[in-house]
């Protein structure tokens, strides 16, 4: 007999605890640091902050499978594992850098320009839509597979 598996949920028992902190921040920090535009890895940790202007942030944002998602869900495991205020004090440095570099993606986003909407693609025959029962049928440029009507559509053109 088959049985529906259960869904995950995310609750404290299911985030992975680390067990060596001190290196698990040296990795992030590493791997957060690849992540970050040129000019920000030159002088190692914490990054500097001083040439924002010049930089598209909005790629940073998109970055990877799960873009800053990813960046989250780690500083989330990091957060479970911390025991003493020195890994707080450490923990902190790197959340307030995340929090500029994601203020730095929302300002790019925000500044990007409004996009146009579509030309309507020019259609070489001058068909009307069909419509039964006040629902227009859908069309599609030419060289697109067309929707086929539902058999209810079609008997309802009949009467």
């Amino acid at each position: 007999m088959w049985m529906k598996p259960k869904s995950r949920s995310y609750t404290a028992e299911h985030i992975p605890h680390v067990s060596d902190v001190r290196a698990y921040r040296n990795d992030w920090i590493a791997w957060w640091t690849l992540c970050q535009p040129a000019w920000r890895k030159k002088n190692g940790w914490p990054l500097p902050r001083d040439n924002a202007g010049s930089t598209d942030w909005v790629k940073l944002g998109a970055r990877g499978q799960n873009g800053l998602f990813l960046v989250v869900m780690s500083t989330t495991w990091w957060a479970f594992s911390v025991q003493s205020e020195k890994e707080w004090a450490e923990f902190n440095k790197a959340v307030d850098d995340i929090q500029w570099v994601i203020d730095q993606v929302t300002d790019s986003l925000k500044a990007l320009p409004a996009p146009a909407p579509p030309a309507p693609a020019p259609s070489k025959t001058s068909q009307k839509p069909k419509t039964s029962l006040g629902t227009a049928l859908i069309t599609r440029g030419e060289g697109k597979r067309q929707p086929k009507p539902t058999r209810r559509l079609l008997e309802a053109e009949q009467f």
